[in-house]
């Protein structure tokens, strides 16, 4: 693997932690034991050759036959210049042509401080006799990592600092007086340790990110007193980021260094550290990238506060607060903004596209666990690919990673990441196409709705005697979709077919991404169902953006055939068996909201849809390709919930609609990037309020209000670019819904009066078209607007989506006998916002119009149709702006 590919890594702060084939979870494993056989005795033969740097010695060891200037290359690697250390660890061995075996070897050879780790293939063979030593026939480098460093502090020079400021991206540290240590590599200083009384300011200059700050310490910066600082840097950057006149070499004084060894151990390993777990057990660290910084800073408020700037990620500027695992700013500096532009995709920096799956996973519920063998088909995107980082599950366990064409391929484990990096044995080319298998087995903790469900407020207390009654405990479910990487997967949701096939216990049921290819199977015989177990096959034959399963009793109640638009769909219906539900009223509901939506949009994504409907206690849902699990209450619950944002209780449809709506809003178009949520869920949201308007369910003034109030209140928290970091500090995520949906719906209710009915509703349509199985940003969607439009719309998504400002317009009114006269006055920044004037004619007749405002001042004169009660701007609460009479 080449040392760029952990350095991706390693920039963000992770531990790579380099395993063999049978390693698991991250963990450390013992070397894999072999007999003590000719092979055994060659690599022992091969390690002390090279440890002696005796390039004689290791050119005796090839076969007569064997190609000499890939030998003598091979041979001059691990002995030039003398090694002080050499570890030959085989990996594995399998049998070739002729009585030759293949070996999969890693070796680790240490020069000083340096490490350097190379992945080899070894050919050999045995001798004529059984006294003649193996051979080696060949010798294939497959990967190497270069630039590991034993770091240690330099305890034998200590420095005073005389105002020493540091300065990084948005951040200064001010240190007047105290002590400093360096760690040094062969190129120069690569981190320091700062002791003693400073500052830190942070001042990220964008206006949501300032928001942030100001949440987490009541101001714009975050300016907070420190008393140690550890810095990680480029050794090449070190005179540009330090001023070395601020540093005056002093007499040692052991109670410093004891504190600066102290802080190196527990910060150092936190960042750009190898784990090179049965190889070596000293720890190894990787330099940052030219221009990257890592500061991990100790305040007294909020503790270890950390900066990144990692130029290798799309938002190279990274505040963490360690203490409380949040992230406090994440944004792209001003010089990669520069150059690249506000708007990014997830997918640019991928080395390979996944085509499609083929999944076999047995779930065990009780345990949580999983046994699964996954083939994925992978197409190349980057020229020179010689490894692929995949998503998995960290508590899981690797069998092992096999390629029809390469055989058994090495994989590394990247410890506190659900990553595994997988090995080629070659380098491949753009457009090459290849399958990979990977066995693994273990315990996956299934994910829960979260952002999904309402939050429940409180616990309503009746009186004794009904808390005294008896409570029968909900239909356990075990939901493995987006978060849980039940499956090896890409870095980042990609678009691919997919087959499944499900395995559990016979007395459960199992619903997965995909259309029901067949009744579940069930081996005959009796006995415990624990034991007994059955599959279920599912198959997507359109591109999905990710796979999910869930694991439950399921009662299939009901299943259909409805025209959506231009395509067919197959619906069924499933729920637990005791969700209370109207069988025929769900599915008439079901099939009568999907092919609304088809109607508006064209047509449905997928051939078929299942609908689950689980126990609980609040109400929410998830809605993965091809399916929604839906809760449904039962009869009893305790728990308040009617403060929540998304809680319409006039509108009892609203989740099933909401729901619907993703599999065209989420799943069909994704998004981006995570500023691009609101592409799914506003959508999503929006479109289950156009269903309300159409079926008359729900009172839509009253849903209109209730998003309004949310949206006002919680847009001082920032713009809904800010995505799922809306109340993330708070750790309140009834901020997210409150933006990302209530908000982000009404910024398409807006455009919608803005633009007029024909043009917002083709301009869906044909996003939705144009857009179908791909990722979509605001950006593309704001185009295919204003295409639709016939006109400029920068400002309106400028304010209402990266803005978090509520606009002030003063609103008078004027009648006279025949007509009157509004105007409006922008008390602030001007906006586009379509206002209606509600016009109460004594008669008790209503007229409504809409104002569309795109200037400082408008003033409309509107016929009048009688004698008027009332003039009222914004009575319907369609427009997020504040009236002043």
């Amino acid at each position: 693997m080449p040392s760029a590919a952990v350095r991706m890594f390693a920039a963000l702060g992770f531990i790579v932690c380099l395993a063999g084939p049978y390693s698991g979870a991250g963990q450390s494993v013992p070397p894999v034991v072999q007999p003590v056989d000719g092979v055994t005795m060659l690599l022992r033969a091969l390690q002390q050759a090279a440890a002696a740097g005796d390039r004689t010695a290791m050119l005796a060891l090839g076969d007569a036959q064997i190609s000499r200037p890939s030998f003598e290359d091979f041979a001059a690697t691990l002995t030039a210049p003398p090694p002080t250390r050499v570890v030959v660890t085989e990996r594995d061995r399998a049998p070739r042509d002729a009585g030759l075996l293949r070996l999969v070897v890693e070796i680790f050879t240490e020069r000083g401080i340096e490490g350097r780790l190379g992945t080899w293939r070894i050919d050999a063979r045995p001798g004529n006799t059984a006294s003649d030593p193996w051979r080696i026939t060949s010798v294939n480098r497959l990967s190497v990592v270069t630039g590991l460093y034993r770091l240690a502090l330099d305890t034998a020079t200590e420095y005073d600092i005389n105002n020493l400021v540091v300065r990084a991206p948005d951040l200064t540290i001010d240190m007047p007086s105290g002590r400093a240590f360096l760690a040094s590599t062969p190129e120069g200083a690569t981190a320091m340790v700062l002791i003693g009384r400073g500052r830190m300011t942070f001042s990220p200059p964008d206006v949501a990110e300032r928001i942030q700050v100001h949440i987490l310490s009541g101001r714009d910066e975050l300016v907070e007193e420190i008393d140690v600082a550890f810095l990680r840097f480029s050794p090449y950057q070190f005179g540009a980021l330090i001023d070395k006149n601020a540093l005056k070499a002093r007499t040692v004084d052991p109670s410093d260094v004891r504190t600066a060894v102290g802080v190196f151990n527990d910060l150092a390993p936190r960042s750009l550290q190898v784990d090179l777990s049965d190889i070596s057990r000293d720890r190894w660290s990787l330099s940052p990238g030219f221009a990257d910084v890592i500061a991990e800073l100790r305040t007294k408020r909020f503790g270890t506060i950390t900066y990144a700037r990692s130029s290798s990620e799309p938002e190279d500027i990274n505040v963490f607060d360690r203490k409380r695992r949040r992230n406090i700013s994440i944004y792209t500096s001003a010089a990669k903004l520069a150059q690249r532009g506000r708007f990014y995709s997830e997918d640019e920096r991928l080395d390979y596209d996944v085509l499609a799956y083929d999944i076999d996973a047995q779930f065990t519920p009780d345990r949580s666990a999983i046994d699964g063998n996954a083939r994925l088909k992978i197409k190349i995107l980057e020229d020179k690919t010689s490894s692929l980082t995949l998503k998995l599950a960290e508590t899981v366990a690797i069998r092992g990673v096999y390629s029809p064409d390469f055989g058994r391929l090495l994989h590394l484990r990247v410890v506190g990441q659900n990553s595994i990096i997988v090995n080629l044995p070659e380098v491949l080319a753009a457009g090459t196409e290849l399958w990979l298998d990977v066995r693994y087995a273990g315990p996956v903790a299934p994910q829960a709705f979260d952002r999904e469900a309402i939050e429940a407020i409180q616990v309503a207390q009746g009186p004794p005697a009904q808390d005294q009654r008896i409570e029968i405990p909900l239909q356990s479910r075990y939901l493995y979709s987006n978060r849980s990487y039940w499956y090896p997967q890409s870095t980042v949701t990609d678009y691919a077919t997919a087959t499944i096939r499900v395995t559990v216990p016979a007395d459960f049921d199992a619903i997965a991404t995909g259309q029901p290819v067949e009744s579940p199977t069930l081996p005959p015989g009796g006995g415990d169902n624990q034991r007994r177990r059955k599959t279920f096959v599912f198959e997507a034959s359109r591109p999905v953006r990710y796979l999910a399963v869930i694991v439950s009793r399921f009662n299939r109640l009901d299943n259909a055939r409805i025209a959506a638009g231009s395509s067919d769909v197959s619906l069924y219906i499933q729920s637990t068996p005791r969700a209370p539900v109207r069988i025929r009223d769900t599915t008439e509901r079901t099939a009568g909201i999907l092919a609304f939506y088809a109607s508006l949009l064209g047509d449905a994504p997928y051939p078929s849809f299942t609908l689950a409907m689980a126990e609980s206690d609040r109400p929410g849902g998830h809605s993965p390709p091809y399916f929604a699990v839906l809760n449904q209450l039962m009869p009893g619950s305790t728990i308040v919930w009617r403060n929540d944002p998304v809680n319409f209780e006039n509108f009892p449809s609203f989740f099933l609609a909401h729901e619907l709506a993703h599999q065209w809003w989420g799943q069909a178009i994704g998004w981006k990037n995570y500023h691009e949520q609101w592409l799914s869920e506003a959508f999503a949201q929006y479109f289950a309020v156009l269903y309300a308007e159409k079926d008359r369910e729900g009172s839509l003034p009253g849903i209109l209000r209730q998003m309004r109030r949310t949206a006002l209140e919680a847009s001082s928290d920032g713009p809904i670019y800010l995505g799922y970091r809306l109340g993330h500090i708070q750790g309140d995520d009834r901020i997210f819904r409150a933006v990302v949906y209530n908000k982000g719906a009404m910024v398409l209710h807006m455009l919608r009066r803005l633009i007029g009915e024909d043009a917002f509703f083709g301009g869906m349509r044909a996003f939705y078209q144009q857009w179908k199985f791909k990722k979509a940003g605001t950006d593309d969607f704001r185009q295919v607007m204003e295409r639709a439009a016939g006109r400029n719309l920068e400002r309106f998504f400028a304010m209402w989506v990266f803005g978090s400002d509520i606009p002030r317009i003063k609103f008078t009114a004027h009648p006279s006998a025949t007509e009157a006269t509004v105007r409006f006055e922008q008390l602030g920044t001007v906006v586009d916002a379509p206002v209606t004037v509600t016009i109460t004619y004594e008669s008790g007749t209503v007229e409504s119009v809409v104002v569309p405002l795109t200037e400082k001042h408008t003033e409309q004169t509107i016929p009048l149709k009688g004698r008027v009660r009332t003039i009222t701007a914004n009575a319907d609460n369609a427009a997020l702006v504040e009236i002043d009479r």
